[in-house]
């Protein structure tokens, strides 16, 4: 039986907004706190790590570990994928999922799914398609992980994402959970309105178990209290490796070359 971790990456030291993965969003729960308990929902998660790093500035990351009741794991500041890999290798792990601190409303309820399709069809990596920015958890073999460190520069592996989603390389699957195309919407946090717009869209969920909504939910509750800042402006620019900035035109095209060469897998 397969071995799967889910490594939740954050840090304290966001230069737009301070500490936002300890920031409430809910009850007694911050982003952190919210992250880990969605994904205590998924039957197929071995383990839960919260990545971090060894800097004092994130000692505090230590107190949201032992309020979860999860691991952490704290390593070097910018080499992400090397904290990945040592989680890896200390839990024997044969899968990975990266989570980053700043995705609040991962989608947790399709990683079973995503699992089981990354393991059935022998992939190196899958992710959900044509859902909102921030809401995909990334599933990556530790295989292909290990093949990735080599092949790329560590302190640069915050963009991972761009690295492992590489279909001239990697065996990539998308799993499509919406007829729908939602993937100009945005539910990540890098900024205060993003953190404004996440407590706004879960004030909308009264007499429910917040920890607990699905995305076709926050989705739904979203569009029809036409929630604030949740269309992503295509006139917005996305930061690439090396300092390099891009048009979100150009990055939806690069995007469109890695989708168009992966299998696809409808829920």
């Amino acid at each position: 039986m397969s071995k799967v971790v889910a490594c939740v990456i954050a840090r304290t030291v966001s230069k737009r907004l301070p500490k936002k993965v300890l920031k409430k969003v809910c009850n007694e729960y911050t982003m952190i706190d919210f992250i880990i308990q969605r994904l205590k929902n998924c039957k197929k998660i071995d383990e839960i790590v919260l990545c971090t790093s060894y800097d004092s500035s994130d000692d505090e990351l230590e107190l949201s570990a032992l309020k979860n009741d999860v691991s952490i794991y704290r390593g070097s500041k910018s080499k992400i994928i090397e904290r990945m890999i040592k989680v890896g290798k200390n839990n024997n792990a044969d899968y990975l999922i990266r989570v980053t601190g700043d995705n609040v409303f991962t989608s947790y309820e399709y990683i079973d799914a995503q699992l089981d399709i990354i393991e059935n069809n022998h992939l190196d990596y899958v992710r959900l398609h044509n859902v909102p920015i921030g809401t995909s958890a990334e599933i990556i073999s530790y295989e292909a992980l290990l093949d990735c460190y080599k092949n790329m520069d560590p302190s640069i592996s915050e963009y991972l994402m761009l690295y492992m989603f590489n279909p001239e390389r990697y065996k990539c699957g998308l799993v499509i959970p919406f007829a729908k195309d939602y993937s100009n919407y945005t539910l990540t946090v890098d900024t205060k309105d993003d953190y404004n717009r996440t407590l706004e869209i879960l004030d909308k969920f009264i007499d429910q178990d917040k920890v607990n909504i699905e995305l076709k939910e926050i989705i739904n509750i979203s569009k029809k209290n036409k929630i604030s800042d949740l269309i992503y402006d295509l006139k917005g620019e996305v930061k690439y490796p090396y300092g390099k900035v891009i048009s979100f035109k150009e990055y939806k095209l690069d995007m469109k070359n890695r989708i168009d060469n992966s299998l696809k897998f409808h829920l």
